[in-house]
């Protein structure tokens, strides 16, 4: 083995091939182009005198060698990473990678507005894939292969990170804006008599919030059906008389677009009542998680930004 030409950005290049199984999606997360992955790759098979990767239908898969060099490499990347933090010079404008985040619906537009408001001004060549988030996507945290999460307040694994950017304030009832909801007293009593719309994403909710809250004053309430897309939830409501319950700002903000739905606030005893249910663990609010995986400074710089814009979003549309 030739150990001293090994740096830093081979390193990184063999945990992100490693990590995503893609020379091109690895190119993305480190700011290169597919040439350098590929070069990069060869010197490291020079070095270990290895084949590392073996291509095939479903990527390239790591040989054995590779599989025990890993932990040696994570554990060098811990130690460049902690030099890096603390004797290097940060510079956003001349900074690069490439950022996969995970959103609920209602949160994707306002996450795309703060990378182009707050990040791509002063760090034009960091990438972000931005898709929604359907299913757990816990052990991909864990394991790095998605940086950040933004969610409700519905999580529950220690080996998360978190920082709230909004705490729930008030809720609202959403449905057509003929609906006779609009004009009856908001008791559960009245809001019982028609079925729940739930716009539900990954949920830890074995039953509807309203759901549950009307069972526990002894009412039944009907489940319509469930959806994890805003835009499907006000068009279903729009053509029936079901309703569906919402905290969250950019939601209102959405509906407030649509000429056939509208919000109404839910009374302060009904909101109380629910903000309990859902604050035995912590805060009633909106959160991005994390790993422990990246902790170099244009991570913590990204998750800085991704913080500071979404609550200062969340702040104006809350005020509208």
């Amino acid at each position: 083995m030739k150990m001293d030409n090994l740096n830093y950005s081979q390193i990184k290049t063999l945990l992100a091939v490693y990590k995503h199984k893609q020379g091109n999606l690895a190119a993305l997360e480190l700011g290169v182009t597919n040439c350098t992955i590929t070069r990069t790759l060869n010197s490291l098979r020079n070095i270990f005198m290895d084949s590392l990767f073996i291509r095939k239908s479903n990527g390239l898969i790591p040989t054995q060698k590779t599989e025990e060099l890993i932990p040696h490499a994570q554990l060098l990347i811990e130690q460049y990473r902690l030099i890096e933090n603390q004797h290097s010079v940060f510079s956003p404008s001349q900074s690069g990678g490439h950022f996969i985040i995970r959103a609920y619906d209602e949160f994707i537009y306002a996450v795309h507005k703060v990378i182009e408001t707050y990040i791509s001004p002063e760090a034009p060549n960091i990438r972000f894939d931005v898709r929604g988030l359907s299913h757990d996507c816990t052990q991909d945290l864990v394991a790095g292969s998605v940086d950040f999460i933004v969610v409700y307040e519905g999580f529950d694994d220690t080996r998360l990170n978190y920082e709230i950017f909004s705490e729930t304030g008030d809720i609202y009832i959403l449905a057509n804006k003929e609906h006779p909801i609009h004009h009856e007293t908001l008791s559960l009593e009245n809001l019982s008599k028609y079925s729940l719309l739930e716009i539900d994403n990954y949920s830890d909710l074995s039953c509807p919030l309203l759901v549950n809250l009307c069972r526990d004053s002894g009412l039944q309430m009907d489940v319509h059906g469930y959806t994890d897309s805003v835009a499907t939830a006000m068009r279903l409501l729009s053509v029936s008389d079901s309703i569906t319950l919402s905290c969250n700002h950019f939601t209102r903000e959405f509906v407030d677009m649509m000429p056939s739905v509208r919000s109404r606030r839910l009374p302060d005893e009904i909101i109380k009542s629910i903000k309990e249910i859902r604050s035995e663990q912590r805060t009633v609010g909106n959160y991005i998680l994390y790993g422990n995986t990246n902790n170099s400074p244009v991570f913590n710089w990204v998750k800085s930004k991704l913080v500071y814009g979404l609550e200062k979003e969340w702040r104006t549309a809350s005020e509208k």
